[in-house]
């Protein structure tokens, strides 16, 4: 857990410098929750996206960033007023003596954005200087690796991709909704597909009794989880690193976990049940009127999974979504057929390197390396088939 400490990190007044920049000052937050008050002035409901509010974050340097030893590294730039400009929430990972800043969220986290405010003019200029003047704090990154970012985000640029970048290996998959479900799902999915889905509905209800619902309590989020843990632990039996997946359930219940008095949780979950047996299941947080899938499963046995229950849950979930005046929705990183099924916006991601030190100029090459044989391997269907099989004995546990 986090608690509370007296600011004691290193500021650094960017205004007393020649080369003047857009922001006055900077501090770096080792404490994510000395930067909470800047945190909560630049809302990631209106800024960024789920993968940037308190709940996922702090959840995730709990449960996972401090089984991977994870130093936060919150940098927070400000006005001459001494206002938040910007808040970069970034971790501290150790490879070897060489000390790389990243977002944090790993695998779980399928947008990293920083949090600008709306009238923050940044240049390139001026975010290099910030990278560069927080590296300098002590114990600060030897290199910065901002992968997965948004070239554009709620319409606009977003401020770190002026920085020179790479496109990312991955694509991600939205869409805009609308607030018909029905109406909106008949836009998506031609005739055929919706009939050949009924007949699918058709025969799973020939099986049991067919239903859908959203967790409202602690209870059923439980047994969707239960479920969900289930699934993806007969899915890869044996294969996973036992130690990690119970890290990550601890990271799951904390975020679906109802708080006093029934208050709601960071994701809710959803569920396709047959005979009151669960065959689906669904992650989303929902930030900004934009909600954002987070993981899924469904039920291996064949007669079940020939008829396509996950597809099944989405359209229900969508409709709900509609329903619920929801304006967007996103399925993450990652190419899947029902991805592109449902959502008809393929956003472009891109990942950046930064060295602001020696040190970081002579390992750079090899993540840039890196990076290279990651794109390779997924835009080859053969390569990425074969890397497919052999990652799932890494990772039991994926949010896409």
């Amino acid at each position: 857990m986090f608690v509370t400490a007296p600011q004691t990190d290193w500021p650094r007044q960017a205004a007393s410098r020649p080369d003047r920049a857009v922001f006055a000052g900077l501090e770096v937050c080792r404490n994510p929750l000395d930067a909470l008050a800047v945190w909560r002035t630049l809302a990631p409901a209106g800024r960024g996206s789920f993968y940037q509010s308190e709940k996922f974050l702090l959840a995730w340097l709990e449960h996972l960033g401090a089984k991977e030893k994870v130093e936060p590294f919150f940098i927070v730039a400000r006005d001459a007023c001494g206002a938040p400009l910007a808040l970069l929430p970034l971790g501290l990972f150790r490879f070897g003596p060489l000390r790389v800043a990243q977002f944090l969220g790993g695998k779980h986290a399928n947008y990293n954005l920083g949090l600008f405010r709306g009238d923050a003019a940044f240049s390139a200029r001026d975010l290099r200087l910030l990278l560069r003047e927080a590296a300098r704090a002590k114990g600060g990154p030897h290199l910065y690796c901002l992968l997965n970012m948004p070239l554009f985000w709620r319409g606009a640029a977003n401020p770190l991709t002026l920085l020179p970048h790479r496109s990312g290996a991955d694509h991600a998959y939205a869409t805009a909704l609308g607030e018909d479900g029905d109406a909106w799902l008949a836009t998506r999915l031609s005739a055929a597909t919706r009939k050949k889905w009924r007949k699918k509905e058709k025969r799973l209800a020939g099986m049991g009794e067919l239903s859908y619902f959203r967790a409202k309590n602690q209870a059923q989020a439980q047994e969707i989880l239960d479920s969900f843990f289930r699934q993806k632990s007969r899915r890869f039996a044996g294969l996973a690193d036992q130690a990690k997946a119970a890290a990550t359930q601890d990271f799951y219940a904390a975020l679906s976990s109802f708080g006093a008095e029934g208050a709601a949780p960071a994701v809710e979950l959803h569920a396709l049940t047959l005979g009151g047996r669960v065959i689906a299941t669904l992650a989303a947080g929902l930030n900004g009127g934009r909600l954002q899938a987070l993981f899924n499963s469904f039920d291996a046995d064949p007669p079940i999974a020939q008829c396509s229950p996950g597809e099944i849950l989405l359209s229900h979930v969508l409709r709900d979504a509609c329903a619920r005046k929801v304006t967007a929705f996103d399925l993450g990183l990652g190419d899947a057929r029902y991805k592109k099924t449902f959502c008809d916006d393929v956003e472009s991601m891109a990942d950046t390197l930064f060295a602001p030190s020696f040190f970081g100029l002579l390992a750079q090459p090899f993540f840039v390396a890196s990076l290279v044989a990651k794109t390779t391997i997924k835009q080859n269907p053969s390569l990425w088939r074969l890397f497919d099989r052999m990652r799932r004995g890494q990772s039991l546990f994926r949010s896409n």
